[in-house]
């Protein structure tokens, strides 16, 4: 499918944890995408763009995006100054971070890793696979932050998981305060507690590249073929 230019509108603007900002943005039509892919917004009238993944799932005609504006540079700036009403230019649909549903039976199972706003692509890939296709296969999701002030999602991943006994959400704080009541440390460290299933398991990684390339050298120590694990990388 070709990406195409579409002029959106900000219908909200949510700041849910720390530096993180949620925006919601109404499109021309129903928003035909993958799970996985993301849009690029037009962050200045030179024309320069940001990458963000789609937080929400297809099928209406609304996105809704996720921005960890830690970094302060051109993106951040231009989405800390969107309000709603204002107007945005979405190139979309972009990225090849989606599930295969080849081969994809019960007997897979998927894990999903992803560090700070990487998570933000999992979770409607998630949805999507145990909400609408029913997926009964081992699934889990191991999201790493730094603080407990910086989690967001956390009442609609416990949720996910209350209501479905195949899916195991794992919260990992590398810097955790004296109350945190979860694990303290990396994603690595829940990972390599994980009895996997060798040519059955899939992955899919999300997050910093030094957490890609170390987890992926982790999984393939584990058994899973290189092949079988795919990743996107934030900056």
């Amino acid at each position: 499918m070709t990406a195409k230019k579409m002029s959106g509108k900000v219908v909200y603007k949510t700041n849910p944890a720390g530096q993180t900002w949620v925006i919601g943005i109404e499109l021309p039509e129903v928003a035909d995408f993958i799970p996985g892919q993301f849009v690029s917004l037009k962050v200045n009238e030179e024309g320069r763009r940001r990458s963000y993944s789609i937080a929400s799932l297809p099928g209406s005609n609304s996105l809704e995006l996720v921005v960890d504006v830690t970094p302060m540079g051109e993106g951040s700036k231009y989405v800390l100054n969107l309000k709603v009403g204002d107007a945005v230019e979405v190139l979309g649909y972009l990225g090849k971070f989606v599930i295969s549903e080849d081969g994809l039976t019960p007997e897979k199972q998927l894990v999903f890793i992803g560090t700070g706003t990487g998570v933000v692509p999992l979770k409607p890939m998630l949805e999507d696979l145990l909400i609408h296709k029913g997926f009964l296969g081992q699934t889990y999701l191991i999201w790493g932050m730094r603080h407990e002030e910086d989690l967001f999602w956390v009442a609609e991943l416990d949720k996910l998981q209350r209501e479905y006994d195949n899916f195991h959400l794992e919260i990992t704080l590398s810097q955790p305060g004296e109350k945190w009541p979860g694990i303290a440390g990396h994603v690595g460290d829940v990972v390599s507690g994980l009895s996997l299933m060798g040519v059955e398991t899939r992955a899919f990684l999300c997050g910093n590249p030094e957490m890609i390339d170390e987890m992926k050298a982790m999984l393939i120590n584990k058994g899973v073929p290189e092949e079988q694990i795919l990743h996107e990388r934030f900056a």
